[in-house]
């Protein structure tokens, strides 16, 4: 539904409390205590049957239709079969939100709730209403003094939003943020989220100014595609944080199930929120600690540690952690090593983790700290300090403040115990330096930072461009497998050859036939010997084979000849095969030539499908005594080389090809190339539900398919949206000029760049508003990286060099797209702009987006005239000193949609 209507929810000026009460334990009095107790400034207008003249001192009504005017926001606190009327009643008088506090209604495991929620979706169809829950905790915004929770506790400002799916845990949570001084801009839960879901939440609270982090609890995806969407959008410009539950597919209470050809659903979690730009953590006390962390990061952030400690033992714990984590300890410059040696005692060994006295004084602390600071080889350090007799909690901490301060890399800190240390815990809380209570913490929530740094950069890393030979007759296989298939038919194997080598794989010769005499008489086409496949209808599915190897029947035989030894072999499998799986006819016979892995190397990949995520790719280890499940990593299409990399380190078996490999960047790019082959076959046909592939290395870098196995489903797009090849086109411009004109790929980095350093100083000062010549790769990669669901940028290029682009941001409901445009100096007069702005403009109009805008500074004159050329409306911004430039492009559909547009 989108962010429709819910500033009605973030903004309410009067709220109408359906079932208020001063019954004690009643869910409307906690509502109303917390609404004055918080001092909402707007207008709280209780209503209760029951008659009350006055609830908690404010006038009260008896009936929902006594209401002189509609109020923003509704809190419905009444039992569950009298929420859709209410419902009702509060569209008639021009409410327009509501929160459901009410339980019951999502507890769809007992029949005499499921009419409830089964009215309830109809009355939401009927009346539009936005509305939260049921099942919600209810929301809390301390920055406009907005409690409408039934929390216990009351909740400090912030710049943390806290979105979670339980209302009982995030009342836990909170309880527990409150005794941590923890702030938070934004508190609620979504319950059942029969309306409002955690995307539109997300969309609408990425764009409020006060809040810099969100932390999520996740128990299901749910809305997968628009969940990623949301998570790629809020994690460009906030830090996200999520703690997932329901990790385990045994769970009575986990709904979803795992997908087939998956050991773990939980991989697939992982991978979606990584590729989000999300950093998931494993608990939800480790939310807040890494916070802390990541929020005192400075810019420069890498993943060398160095340790001081004043004992031994928390040392050690450190380590443990740290090297379990696979975490890197600095090695400490031979400057370095000298420097320690003349501060330190003899006694004291110049290693990392620098090992100092129990008695620790300040001045050690400081020197030792601002040596190791300095070095070039180490990003962070973590001190690690125990209380004893002749050393100071509280002072050592002050020096370390003070040495943190004068430096710009990261500093941690885990002062171990509880009484003495509380004043120098609060010493770092007040000058915002992560503090933990023990140094295996302190570790986690550093490697946390590791995961999340190296995650947002391999998110930024420029991918190389890959050249994949894609032939055109995988056009006509498609037609031809979607004329003759239907959603849940198996594949039979020359379909799946065909689409192979259409994407350019290298796979085994072979002749299949649906009868045993069809194939002898084409068998000696194929050069002997020969590999036997019997087909049967159970494994011609993927994913056809039970966790234990050794049980798994693979009706295949090697080493064939003969003619007659492939008649043997096939009345040999046919027998097995009926006494195994007598409920499966055989359906067809293969006949490959039979080729031998080097070293036995065996992998196994392919295409799976979610319930909630959609379409995925797998690679890892293969082989028909393997147990090939443990090394099946995932990935989400599309993918680029980088990003396709990434999926083979991940597996054991890029661990066992890189010992036995003579040339393992040769191996990669043959791998790469094929994955990204299949990233492009899982996106050019979503009819796809499954698709495995089994394949042998021949020799370095070549590889071969030879087994095949695939599954027809209804079409599924992927959660991200591929490049649009579609939206490329050319233009002749009015000096002859040939340029092609394409969406932005995150290869153009470079190219962009060039463009920027060729501008001249105005030109750049009238885009950026500002006079700038440098460009970081991180402003180039969010650039070039581009979300194409949120954001479109296309750029103009001749031979090879970059000469345009023009960008739009689009709002999270196609409202509204923000441009700008730029085109190189000497290009002028060529039309370059008025084709770049017509061509988005076509874009926007054809998405359904209703209204492009943009601002313009008041002396750059070509923009004017091209804006005006393009029937733009304009408005001076006397106060930004800004013109204002805008058209509308499609009619609204829905009243609240004039709320969101600029009033051209």
């Amino acid at each position: 539904m989108g962010t429709r209507s819910l500033e009605l929810f973030f903004q309410p000026k009067s709220i109408a409390v359906i079932g208020a009460s001063e019954r004690p334990g009643s869910l409307g009095g906690a509502i109303m205590r917390n609404l004055q107790a918080g001092e909402f400034p707007g207008q709280i207008i209780p209503i209760n049957t029951r008659g009350y003249e006055n609830i908690y001192g404010l006038p009260a009504l008896s009936r929902i239709s006594q209401l002189e005017h509609p109020v923003d926001l509704a809190i419905i606190c009444t039992p569950a079969e009298t929420v859709p009327k209410i419902i009702k009643q509060l569209h008639a008088k021009g409410v327009g939100a509501a929160m459901l506090l009410t339980g019951g209604i999502a507890r769809t495991r007992s029949w005499q709730f499921r009419p409830s929620s089964e009215r309830l979706n109809q009355v939401v169809q009927q009346t539009r209403m936005r509305i939260l829950g049921p099942d919600c905790l209810g929301m809390v915004i301390p920055g406009r003094r907005l409690n409408a929770s039934f929390l216990h506790v009351p909740v400090r400002s912030g710049h943390v939003a806290y979105v979670g799916q339980s209302g009982t845990l995030a009342s836990g949570v909170m309880d527990w943020a409150y005794s941590r001084n923890i702030g938070f801009s934004h508190v609620l839960t979504l319950g059942k989220s029969q309306d409002v879901t955690l995307p539109d939440l997300l969309d609408f609270i990425t764009q409020e100014p006060q809040v810099r982090t969100l932390l999520i609890q996740l128990d299901e995806i749910g809305s997968g595609k628009a969940l990623i969407r949301a998570l790629r959008a809020a994690s460009r410009h906030k830090l996200v944080l999520a703690v997932k539950s329901n990790r385990f597919a045994e769970s009575p209470l986990s709904r979803i199930p795992t997908p087939k050809g998956l050991r773990s659903r939980d991989t697939l979690v992982d991978e979606v929120l990584a590729r989000a730009g999300v950093l998931r953590v494993s608990a939800t006390d480790e939310l807040f600690d890494c916070v802390d962390a990541l929020n005192s990061r400075r810019e420069h952030f890498g993943p060398r540690l160095a340790i001081i400690s004043n004992g031994r033992g928390p040392a050690i714990l450190a380590l443990d952690r740290l090297l379990h984590d696979r975490g890197q300890l600095a090695v400490l410059s031979e400057e370095t090593r000298t420097q320690l040696r003349s501060l330190l005692p003899e006694y004291v060994k110049t290693d990392n983790p620098v090992l100092l006295n129990p008695e620790l004084k300040p001045q050690q602390l400081t020197v030792v700290a601002n040596t190791l600071l300095r070095d070039k080889q180490v990003d962070a350090l973590l001190v690690i300090y125990i209380p004893s007799l002749g050393s100071d909690p509280l002072e050592n901490a002050e020096a370390l403040v003070k040495v943190a301060a004068a430096s710009n890399k990261t500093v941690l800190t885990s002062w171990v115990g509880e009484y003495s240390v509380e004043a120098a815990r609060e010493c770092f809380d007040n000058n915002k330096l992560p503090a933990f209570e023990t140094p295996d913490n302190a570790i986690k929530s550093y490697m946390y930072m590791v995961q999340h740094q190296r995650t947002q950069d391999l998110l930024r890393e420029t991918p190389e461009s890959l050249e994949i030979p894609i032939s055109s007759a995988y056009q006509e296989v498609d037609k031809a497998i979607l004329a003759t298939h239907r959603p849940g038919d198996y594949l039979l194997p020359n379909h799946l050859w065909d689409l192979l080598h259409a994407y350019g794989f290298s796979c085994a010769d072979n002749r299949y036939r649906t009868s045993l005499s069809e194939l002898l008489n084409v068998a000696e086409e194929v050069k002997a010997p020969w590999v036997l496949r019997v087909h049967h209808r159970d494994y011609l599915y993927p994913f056809a084979y039970g966790d234990n190897p050794r049980e798994r029947l693979r009706s295949v035989v090697r080493n064939l000849k003969t003619t007659e030894d492939l008649t043997r072999a096939a009345e040999e499998l046919e027998v097995a095969i009926a006494e195994a799986f007598p409920r499966s006819p055989v359906l067809g016979y293969t006949v490959q030539t039979m080729h031998r892995a080097l070293d036995n190397l065996q992998f196994s990949f392919g295409i799976g499908r979610d319930e909630e995520v959609g379409p995925y790719l797998f690679f890892g280890g293969g082989g028909s005594t393997a147990d090939i499940l443990v090394d099946r990593q995932v990935a989400l299409p599309p993918l680029n080389a980088t990003l396709a990399e990434k999926l083979i380190k991940s597996s054991h078996f890029y661990q066992v090809l890189s010992e036995r490999s003579d040339n393992i960047e040769r191996e990669l790019v043959t791998l790469e190339r094929w994955l990204v082959a299949l990233s492009h076959l899982a996106l050019n046909h979503p009819w796809i539900a499954g698709l495995e592939l089994n394949a042998i290395r021949r020799k370095v870098g070549h590889y071969m398919v030879i087994g095949v196995a695939g599954e027809v489903g209804q079409p599924v797009k992927s959660a991200i949206m591929p490049y649009p090849n579609e939206l490329e086109t050319h233009y002749e411009s009015r000096n002859s000029h040939l340029y092609d004109i394409r969406p932005i790929r995150g290869e153009d980095e470079p190219l962009l760049e060039d463009f920027y350093h060729r501008l001249s100083p105005e030109s750049l000062r009238l885009r950026f508003f500002s006079a700038r010549r440098q460009f970081d790769h991180r402003e180039l990669a969010r650039f070039t990286q581009i979300d194409y669901d949120r954001e479109m940028a296309f750029v103009a290029l001749r031979e090879g060099v970059l000469y345009g682009v023009v960008r739009v941001w689009i709002d999270a409901d196609d409202v509204g797209a923000e441009f700008s445009v730029i085109i190189d100096d000497n290009c002028r007069g060529e039309g370059l702009g008025l084709r770049l702005m017509q061509g988005i403009i076509d874009y926007l109009t054809k998405r359904g987006v209703l209204q492009i805008f943009g601002t313009v500074l008041p002396h750059n004159t070509g923009m004017l005239k091209l804006s005006e050329r393009l029937g733009f409306h304009m408005r001076h911004n006397m106060d930004e000193g800004v013109v204002e430039v805008g058209k509308n492009l499609n009619p609204m559909k829905y009243a609240w949609q004039k709320k969101r547009m600029y009033p051209f």
